[in-house]
């Protein structure tokens, strides 16, 4: 009994052994179940928070996004603060109910600035740690500084409900940064206002400038006809009166009046620079290439300028290669470039020799003629240098005041030579002299040269290839004595065919001598009106010649013109000679020169058309003299109706007129019937135009400039023209 109940409570105990074993391993489980639902929780809680976070930077950034495209698309300051306050308005979890923007006037915001500092706070908080600092509190509301510049253009006064710690933590930062943030945009928004005004200012400074320079250029054009006008008669009335007065033997006045010739001769030069400058400045500028013997255009301009360098002792060398051969270029530029430096080493030059060297050179295969002008005059500094080619200024006022002056003939020549396709380059040494080289293109640029353009030996072959070698032997007569007979003595017989083919179509009979012997047979049986007589001649020379007609009583009338390869005027006229041309003759000057000495009997009719009462006084009293028939016009319609009723051999005409000017004019006579033959001469002041040029391209003989055209350059125009019309 007893042993089975120990088995029994042996039984029982070893179930509740494992009863309890069992409970626990349950608690065992259940405690580890609780800790992990534990780590669970905080997982949780930790993902929350996170989540938390994320959401606010994300609302942080929207936001951030939407201030960003407010602030960089806005460009009106006013509306820039409003859409930033509403913007924040619209942001929920900001938890603003209202806002107030408060921008301060200028003066307001210097007064805080100064207060500020004076507390010593913080004008400006850095937009990076940005805290409570930045923000000011007033009457509830929290108050966003706006700096622009370090000083306090306004405020955005937000009205928030709670504003506890977690608030203050996320908000009051980001805010100080918006505030930031703001005025920088702020600052750009007016740096961008200024210069956009400052380029309207400058566009419309640009634009008036243009007008003024338009206006100055239109003005200058048409004070071109006004200047150059009166400048005309005042010079052609004191020719006039020079050689009046020479008749006269009034060596006084004729004295007194090549003064006045010389001082308007000065003063329309400068009207000349002045017109060349505003040409230059407009674009207006025209270039005329055509192919010339270099050391033909060098010897002429040294001839021209022989006379200023003799007025301070000076003596002009001129070193040039024999092969140095031909140019294509405008020759009118480049004489006139050359002539300036010449005359400016004359004029700062005295008792010295101005060396004129000229050569060649190539630049990238191109091929450059340089013409250098060395002096051993005053000199310069380098200072002086760098002002030497600005328009109106000279090296300094004291070489203004000393030698006189503009300034202009430099500037004008260098951008000459710029438009030729070259420069002006200057080396000089104070008190020692200037050397000033001209260096232009062989061949002008973008222009194809002309065919046979080559050296000094094309030319002369082709000159030597053109002379004959026929000789006439005695005393030929050409022609008939409508005008007059002409004995001309020269032993060429090229250039007495010339004579002789020229004249004769004038209505000249002429009488040709080989030699001077002949020509004194010639002269004493024929008895011409006129002479004209080479000086370089075999056995007897054109001296011997003239004085033996000087000396014969019934010739010693007869007027003689000589012709010279040099000019010896001074010796011509001691011995008697009317007048002396040089060769290669200017047969315009010799016909000019012919109708002076034996007038028309029956001259052609002249209509002179010109507003002007001074310069058409002056030319008719010009054309007067030399034989024509002059009748007058003040504009053009008072000339067509004069030409409709009597038709005029020749027009001499004006184009700035009131009324009817010269281009409409010349276009009625192109297309009338009776009219449209009439041969018209331009005589003009006027600055023409490409355009001009072509409105009388084909519709006139030729134009002449008032002022630069003397009398008798006009002379010989009319002669043309009227050569030109009787078909000669």
């Amino acid at each position: 009994m007893n042993d089975e109940s120990d088995v029994n409570l042996q039984s029982e105990l070893i179930r509740l052994r494992d009863s309890n074993a069992e409970l626990h391993r349950k608690v065992l489980a259940l405690a580890d179940a609780n800790a992990y639902a534990a780590e669970l929780l905080a997982a949780l809680e930790e993902a929350q928070e996170r989540e938390a976070k994320l959401v606010r930077r994300g609302e942080e950034l929207d936001l951030q996004t939407r201030l960003d495209l407010v602030m960089q698309h806005e460009r009106v300051e006013s509306r820039l603060v409003e859409l930033v306050a509403s913007e924040l308005l619209a942001t929920g979890s900001l938890g603003a109910k209202s806002y107030v923007v408060d921008m301060l006037p200028d003066v307001q915001r210097m007064a805080r600035s100064s207060t500020e500092k004076a507390a010593g706070e913080h004008a400006v908080p850095d937009c990076s740690v940005a805290d409570d600092a930045g923000l000011v509190v007033v009457d509830g509301h929290f108050a966003i500084p706006i700096y622009v510049s370090q000083r306090a253009v306004g405020y955005i006064r937000l009205e928030v409900g709670n504003t506890d710690t977690t608030w203050s933590e996320r908000w009051v930062r980001f805010l100080g940064s918006i505030g930031c943030q703001l005025g920088m945009s702020l600052h750009r928004l007016r740096v961008e206002h200024e210069n956009e005004r400052m380029n309207t200012e400058l566009i419309v400074a640009r634009d008036q400038a243009l007008e003024a320079s338009r206006a100055k250029t239109v003005f200058l054009a048409n004070m071109s006809h006004e200047l150059r006008t009166p400048m005309n008669a005042i010079l052609g009335y004191s020719e006039m009166l020079i050689e009046d007065a020479g008749l006269m033997s009034s060596e006084e006045v004729a004295a007194d009046l090549q003064k006045i010739r010389n001082a308007g001769k000065h003063l329309l030069a400068l009207i000349n620079d002045v017109l060349d400058l505003s040409k230059i400045e407009s674009g207006k500028m025209t270039l005329h290439h055509e192919s010339f013997l270099i050391g033909e255009l060098v010897q002429d301009i040294v001839s021209t300028i022989e006379p200023i360098a003799l007025k301070n002792h000076n003596r002009i060398a001129v070193h040039c290669p024999a092969e140095i051969g031909a140019m294509y270029s405008d020759a009118m530029k480049v004489r006139q470039s050359l002539m300036n430096l010449l005359s400016n080493a004359c004029k700062f030059s005295q008792n010295s020799v101005i060396d004129l060297v000229i050569s060649t050179q190539s630049h990238e295969r191109e091929e450059y003629v340089s013409f250098a002008v060395c002096d051993r005059g005053i000199g310069m500094t380098s200072d002086q240098i760098a002002k030497l080619f600005q328009a109106f200024v000279q090296a300094d006022e004291s070489t203004t005041r000393k030698y006189g002056g503009t300034g202009l003939g430099l500037m004008i020549s260098r951008r000459l030579c710029q438009m030729l396709g070259g420069d002006i380059r200057v080396s000089s040494e104070l008190g020692k002299g200037s050397t000033f080289t001209i260096e232009l293109p062989r061949i002008a640029s973008a222009v194809l040269a002309p065919s046979g353009l080559g050296g000094a030996g094309d030319s002369q072959s082709a000159a030597n290839s053109a002379i004959k070698t026929d000789v006439i032997r005695g005393g030929t007569i050409r022609g008939e004595a409508i005008r007059g007979t002409v004995l001309a003595i020269d032993d060429n017989p090229d250039a007495l065919d010339l004579i002789s083919r020229s004249l004769s179509k004038d209505g000249y009979r002429v009488i040709m001598a080989t030699s001077g012997e002949a020509g004194l047979v010639l002269a004493r049986s024929h008895r011409p009106d006129i002479i004209t007589l080479d000086v370089m001649m075999p056995q007897m020379n054109g001296w011997q010649v003239l004085a033996a007609i000087k000396a014969d009583v019934h010739l010693s009338t007869t007027p003689v013109v000589l012709l010279s390869v040099v000019e010896n005027n001074e010796i011509a006229m001691a011995l008697g000679a009317t007048d002396c041309l040089t060769k290669p003759i200017d047969w315009g000057k010799l016909q000019v020169c012919l109708d002076r000495l034996l007038p028309r009997n029956d001259p052609d009719r002249i209509l002179v058309v010109e507003d002007d009462p001074a310069s058409s006084e002056l030319v008719t009293r010009i054309l007067q003299k030399d034989g024509w028939k002059i009748e007058k016009a003040s504009n053009g319609r008072e000339a067509f109706a004069c030409m409709e009723a009597s038709p005029p051999s020749l027009v001499l005409l004006d184009l700035m007129m009131p009324e009817m000017d010269g281009f409409e004019l010349v276009a009625r006579l192109r297309t009338h019937p009776t009219l449209s033959k009439i041969p018209v001469l331009v005589l003009t002041s006027k600055m023409l135009t490409p355009e001009d040029h072509a409105r009388l391209n084909g519709r006139v003989l030729d134009v002449l400039s008032k002022g630069t055209t003397e009398r008798n350059d006009l002379l010989e125009a009319v002669r043309r023209a009227q050569a030109t019309r009787h078909g000669t």
